[in-house]
């Protein structure tokens, strides 16, 4: 009796802190979730992939650790007015950023290919994650 009341506790304790599993060691321990159907998201989608990471496009419960992307842009307000691209993904158990990307529009090229190929690219530089990144 004592042994049942101990394991419906530590059932009912790994269900209310969501998992009970740690967040993977490496960003490729992540399924990356991309749900935005524009240019930019479809290409980074494929150059992700290409570059080993498992990528899916719809959200789907009970699956593995996963981390959506966040893409948004923001300009500097002082001259020379530099706009930028970020992205970031969080880990869509805890909100926790696990990666960050930011760079200026203006280096990435005008094609979103160019832009999605720049951005895998730092993404997957970043691929062994050694600690969470702190909010600003």
């Amino acid at each position: 009796m004592h042994l049942s009341l101990l394991a419906s506790g530590l059932l009912g304790l790994c269900c209310t802190t969501g998992s009970g599993r740690r967040p993977p060691a490496s960003l490729r321990g992540y399924d990356i979730l991309i749900t935005n159907k524009d240019s930019l998201s479809d290409r980074l989608a494929l150059a992700l992939r290409r570059r080993g990471f498992t990528v899916r496009r719809k959200i789907r419960g009970g699956s593995a650790p996963t981390a959506a992307v966040i893409i948004f842009t923001s300009r500097d307000d002082t001259p020379p007015e530099t706009h930028w691209l970020h992205l970031r993904l969080a880990d869509t158990r805890n909100g926790v950023i696990v990666a960050a990307v930011s760079v200026p529009e203006d280096s990435l090229g005008p094609a979103p290919d160019s832009r999605a190929q720049a951005l895998a690219d730092s993404l997957r530089s970043q691929a062994a994650l050694r600690r969470p990144i702190s909010p600003p």
